[in-house]
């Protein structure tokens, strides 16, 4: 059952929305979807019926500038909290999610840019996750730093609330296109879905200070000391693309699941051959679910009391 979008109101004022989706009886556990760039978290609906069927009650927000909540924040701008307001909105949307469903496991999976907030959260906040899924993550790249003090640069200037026309440059590797946004799936049909949705894509731009900020972000997630901090018993789950240009073809994602082994972490990951961006909304999309919900399956019973 859906009973959103509602709102909640984040520590700085500004109304944070969500979706809600409850299964038929009491849940076994809590999904929180964490959406990617451009996007809001409507659009996970089709995944949240399966997690649903599934007995499990899902929660996705639509992040500062993103979606319904832009109304508060303004679109592409994170209001008087930042960017790093959104970790702390994911925080207490989990603990308003345990109020209403119960004190259950929680699993939060992030996409794209909530992939990299998704990390950010468990670096600080890791002991409230049964377990962490990263779709679509831009993964581990050298050079970060450089960007984000590049951008940094750039949002200290006059060009801080100006649009970054970053998305459609992700598509130089399937060019000539049908369109800007080929890279998200091989799937046309949704494609097409998302570029008419008013609230994805070229209408909902992300500016020079968001993108700065969320940098900063995932600069610090990224960083040794921020993939120590991770608890070492967090399960993580990687599902990427091999033809994805957001982690130069799955490469970068390959070298987090490194560095996360390397700390410690019992790490999963599926890479899919063929595969765009929107691994979720790909054309081997019902195997890429299975695979998130098997696994979402064996993290809840590790945490099931008594083992």
């Amino acid at each position: 059952m859906n009973l959103s979008p509602q709102t909640f109101e984040a520590r700085d004022g500004t109304a944070i929305s969500y979706r809600r989706w409850s299964p038929p009886g009491d849940p076994s556990a809590i999904v929180v979807v964490a959406h990617g760039m451009s996007e809001h978290g409507g659009r996970y609906e089709r995944l949240a019926n399966e997690l649903t069927a599934r007995g499990w009650a899902v929660y996705a927000p639509d992040h500062r500038g993103h979606g319904a909540t832009a109304e508060a924040t303004g679109v592409g701008r994170a209001g008087p909290a930042g960017v790093a307001g959104t970790v702390d909105d994911l925080f207490d949307l989990i603990a308003l999610a345990r109020q209403a469903s119960g004190d259950l496991p929680v699993v939060l999976l992030g996409h794209s840019m909530g992939a990299m907030l998704a990390q950010a959260f468990a670096v600080h906040h890791g002991g409230e996750l049964a377990g962490l899924a990263l779709s679509g993550s831009g993964g581990y790249a050298d050079g970060l730093s450089d960007l984000a003090a590049m951008m940094q640069g750039m949002a200290e200037g006059p060009m801080a609330d100006e649009p970054v026309p970053m998305l459609p440059m992700f598509n130089a590797a399937f060019e000539p296109g049908r369109t800007d946004f080929d890279w998200l799936s091989r799937d046309e049909a949704e494609v097409d879905a998302y570029l008419a949705d008013p609230l994805c894509g070229a209408e909902m731009p992300m500016t020079f200070g968001f993108t700065a900020q969320l940098m900063g972000l995932v600069v610090d997630a990224m960083s040794p000391e921020g993939i120590a901090a991770l608890p070492t018993d967090l399960p993580v789950l990687l599902l990427t693309g091999e033809q994805d240009p957001a982690s130069e073809m799955a490469v970068n994602v390959r070298a987090l699941e490194h560095h996360l082994q390397d700390a410690g972490l019992e790490v999963e990951a599926h890479y899919y051959p063929g595969a765009r961006h929107e691994v979720l909304n790909e054309t081997n999309r019902d195997e890429v679910t299975v695979d998130l919900v098997t696994w979402i399956d064996g993290v809840l019973a590790a945490s099931a009391p008594g083992v």
